[in-house]
């Protein structure tokens, strides 16, 4: 057994050690300005030189009617670009996402906001994080915080008005709100292209069901008013949509998937003094398509009003000039009464269901 006297020596080797391992602020400041001038070169040339682009676009079109002449629309887009990684010993395709630089951009009205966030490329760890607001009337502020390998902020630089902030000046911006929004946007990251996640299945209420005529003549009837307000949408001063576009290569040829969802919004007075605004969709596109394979996933999900309960799903799967469709019919509670498709397989609608379980979960991400 060690005495007091030699823990204290071996203790203070490993400070000394530590203290020498550790670069200066100042050494790390460089690395990560480096490393910000790598990513900004990766992103010049993703998707050149051959090269299928590798990054996530997520664009969200809100708006609020505040009186007959006043109308409020935000428009949020988030874009992540990444690398791909294996991490399964296993040989085999890249089968995880790691995002190295997230740009982040907000307006509504005249107010806007800019973000840049950089990633350390293999472990994916914070490293910087910028951001620029804007008023109408011009006013601006920025932020900048550096972190080193364990999420501390080792530099951080504050303007206002053009004026540097200095320590004890009002600060707009903190490192912990900093580094809560990064994790989330990465939390979001993942749920959309890292596999793995578990969704809950809902509790159906259990409800009498419709004669099964009555029941499909209901849903066809939600189709086409959804398909209406979707053509709709598109048109109209105030837009309520997500679209989520990734650009992604697995295996063999490049890929691009693109969902959109189409919601509406319902605020309840909870207290009060307060409310709560609920988003639910009421339809969801989405389509994979492999470039040079010809091949071509299209799907629809329909939900019962207010709430996110499917009641039908479509799925046209082509390739090399082949075309299999399905089509599933739900009863008020998630049951399937009716399938319909020219292929010898089909599954009750079990596997949109799940899939629908994972979109969801990350519009609610999205939206809240």
């Amino acid at each position: 057994m060690w005495n007091n006297r030699q823990k204290t020596v071996i203790l203070s080797l490993f400070i000394g050690i530590a203290a020498v391992a550790q670069p200066s602020k100042d050494a790390q400041i460089k690395q990560i300005r480096m490393a910000y001038a790598d990513a900004k070169a990766q992103i010049a040339q993703n998707g050149k030189n051959g090269r299928a682009p590798l990054d996530l676009t997520i664009t969200w079109n809100d708006g609020t009617q505040v009186d007959e002449d006043f109308i409020i629309n935000e428009e949020r887009e988030l874009t992540f670009y990444f690398n791909k990684h294996r991490i399964n010993s296993e040989p085999g395709y890249p089968d995880v996402s790691i995002c190295y630089f997230i740009v982040s951009k907000w307006s509504a009205n005249g107010h806007s906001s800019y973000r840049e966030i950089l990633f350390d490329p293999n472990e994916g760890t914070l490293l910087f994080s910028f951001t620029k607001s804007e008023t109408h009337a011009g006013y601006v502020t920025e932020s900048r915080f550096y972190y080193d390998s364990h999420g501390n902020v080792i530099e951080q630089k504050q303007k206002a008005g053009g004026r540097e902030l200095k320590a004890g000046d009002v600060q707009w911006d903190e490192s912990n709100g900093d580094k809560e929004y990064v994790y989330d946007l990465l939390d979001l990251f993942d749920w959309v292209m890292n596999p793995g996640h578990e969704t809950v299945e809902p509790s159906w209420p259990v409800e009498k069901t419709a004669p099964k005529a009555e029941r499909l003549k209901t849903i066809r009837s939600a189709y086409a008013a959804a398909k209406d307000k979707v053509a709709k949408n598109a048109k109209a001063d105030i837009q309520k949509d997500v679209q989520i576009v990734v650009h992604d290569q697995s295996w063999g040829p490049p890929s691009t998937r693109t969902v959109n969802y189409y919601y509406e919004t319902f605020t309840d007075q909870v207290e009060p003094d307060a409310t709560s605004t609920d988003h639910f969709c009421f339809f969801i596109s989405e389509r994979l398509h492999h470039h040079n394979m010809g091949s071509d996933i299209y799907n629809e999900y329909l939900f019962a009003p207010n709430s996110h309960n499917l009641i039908f799903s479509y799925t046209n799967a082509k390739e090399e000039g082949e075309q299999t469709e399905w089509r599933y019919y739900f009863d008020e509670n998630g049951k399937c009464i009716e399938t319909k498709t020219n292929s010898d397989t089909q599954d009750d609608g079990n596997a949109d269901k799940e899939r629908v379980r994972k979109l969801v979960m990350i519009f609610q991400k999205i939206t809240n």
